[in-house]
């Protein structure tokens, strides 16, 4: 069966049910009556116990097998059997809110993809038309999430909070089952185990979405020297305001600003505090005035941006520098961390204060020339260099300058994500994606001429010192060396490839950082990404 029916709104999916729905998709019953189902080589016979069995027919008048050994070649025509069985069962394609064709499961000669594994039945977007949509249909508040370039939000995002209970969430876990399996919906669409997992043969339940990349038929292999990949890379390609990823802020929609009107800069009040001798209060517009401008080149990422996934942007930004605001305030020198809280009442307690570089950490009022744009915090958004987009606060209120008490843990140094709990390594730190085009894009009259992937790569305060590229599921690479790698900017790479003839292909991405005690630190997963030449 096919995955054609579609879940647009699951209200009572849990968003991060994301990854784990799967090969629920029922039959489709067509105009004339039928359904995939019935779509088969022969009809269905039944014995006087109800069991199937005769579907061949070669022993229609009794007698064993063995004794119509001659009518075997005749009925039993293997090749006609598999073609039938590939051109009854192609993948599904579709179109996504970018407007690129996309088909999730390659084709393969003989139909295994969807007739044996149930490919375009299995995974989070065989029931949801994405996870996007998902979020925004939960019965209880989740925050909103868009993409800017034309990426799939996928499971792997979801478990950048909930798969070790991070940040205060909930075990995904701990809430899927019971949401898919009570769910009617859920139910009628046939869904089950496999619809989410893959078992492996040591009985571990994997997540489909991971394991699916080595287990699909009709992936062209391509060796590293036969690939003859083309690789450039440089820091300072820079994203347009149209590809921002976006986050929502904890207050109400109705709430959220929609335009950058100037009146707004005008009248809002920025109370910076604490432990300070000149405490300030003024607003947006009144501190531009008193301290200026400076622009500086930066990324940021967010600390959900988990396995092969966007949630990252390089811009020019504009703002106040804090580097300024913290010279007039004359913080104590006791002071250890600043506390930021935005207008929804989300704050973050900086952490290193003494270690953090200043100059470029800045109270943002433009982004690449232009006005800060309402979705990214206007009119002031505080962003700090190297740190995750959890330290960029929107729509900043107030800054305090404390004292916090000694903390004597034993927290690794930098920036840390969630640990994978499969690899024991932090999920996402280093990282990267292809940036141009959704997972199993369609490329139409490509066979032959030469095809350009973008992406990017980054591990948040670790400069990136390589990365590694295969065709071949990993058996050979082409590997890029990035020395004197700069990590308050990300690594935005080109891939050049022609491929020879028409065909599905598996890009497979390996990213090097390095840690501060000079040790490499290899990505938790490598990212996946199939591509279909046509």
């Amino acid at each position: 069966m096919k995955a054609k029916q579609r879940l647009t709104v699951l209200s009572v999916c849990l968003v991060l049910a994301l990854g784990l729905l799967a090969a629920c998709a029922p039959s489709e019953t067509k105009a004339d009556g039928s359904d995939d189902a019935a779509e088969s080589s022969s009809p269905i016979n039944y014995d006087s116990f109800g069991r199937i069995g005769n579907n061949i027919g070669y022993a229609e008048d009794g007698g064993t097998y063995l004794e119509n050994y001659a009518e075997y070649a005749e009925k039993l025509k293997y090749a006609d059997k598999v073609a039938a069985n590939a051109e009854r069962n192609t993948p599904e394609t579709y179109t996504d809110q970018f407007g690129f064709t996309y088909q999730p499961v390659p084709s393969d000669p003989k139909g295994w993809n969807i007739s044996y594994l149930d490919a375009d039945d299995r995974g989070c977007l065989a029931c949801h038309e994405s996870i996007e949509d998902v979020v925004m249909s939960l019965d209880t508040k989740h925050n909103v999430y868009a993409m800017g370039y034309p990426t799939q939000v996928t499971i792997a995002n979801c478990l950048g909070c909930h798969r070790n209970a991070g940040f205060g969430n909930i075990q995904l876990v701990e809430t899927l089952h019971g949401i898919h399996n009570s769910n009617p919906q859920f139910t009628a669409m046939d869904g089950s185990c496999d619809s989410c997992h893959y078992i492996d043969s040591d009985g571990k339940f994997n997540l489909w979405d991971y394991a699916k990349y080595d287990l699909y038929k009709g992936i062209t292999d391509v060796k590293a020297e036969e690939a003859n990949l083309d690789v450039t890379y440089d820091q300072d390609t820079i994203s347009e305001n149209s590809q921002l990823f976006f986050e929502s802020l904890n207050n109400e929609p109705s709430e959220w600003r929609t335009d950058t009107d100037p009146a707004v800069a005008d009248a809002w009040t920025l109370v910076i505090d604490g432990e300070v001798e000149n405490p300030i209060e003024m607003t947006v517009t009144e501190l531009v005035e008193k301290f200026g401008t400076k622009s500086s080149v930066q990324k940021q990422g967010c600390i959900e941006n988990a396995t092969g996934n966007a949630w990252i942007y390089q811009a020019e930004l504009t703002g106040v520098s804090m580097k300024d605001i913290i010279d007039y305030v004359k913080p104590a020198s006791t002071v250890t961390n600043i506390k930021c809280t935005s207008e929804d009442g989300y704050n973050m307690v900086s952490p290193g204060f003494k270690e953090i570089n200043y100059e470029d950490c800045l109270l943002v009022t433009e982004i690449n020339g232009e006005p800060l744009p309402a979705h990214q915090g206007y009119p002031v958004t505080l962003a700090v260099p190297r740190n995750s987009a959890a330290s960029y606060i929107k729509a900043i209120q107030s800054i305090s300058f404390v004292t916090a008490e000694a903390d004597d843990s034993d927290e690794e140094e930098g920036v840390g994500t969630p640990l994978d709990p499969d690899t024991g390594k932090m999920q996402g730190k280093p990282n990267s994606a292809i940036l141009n085009y959704p997972d199993g894009v369609v490329l139409d009259g490509q066979a032959g001429k030469e095809i350009t992937l973008e992406g990017y790569a980054d591990a948040y305060d670790e400069p990136i010192s390589k990365i590694e590229y295969s065709l071949d599921h990993g058996k050979t690479w082409t590997t890029v060396e990035t020395p004197d790698n700069d990590p308050t900017r990300w690594t935005y790479w080109r891939l050049k490839y022609t491929p020879q003839e028409a065909g599905s292909y598996l890009l497979k991405v390996r990213t090097t950082s390095t840690q501060p005690n000079g040790e490499d630190r290899v990505c938790s997963r490598d990212t996946n990404f199939i591509f279909h030449v046509k």
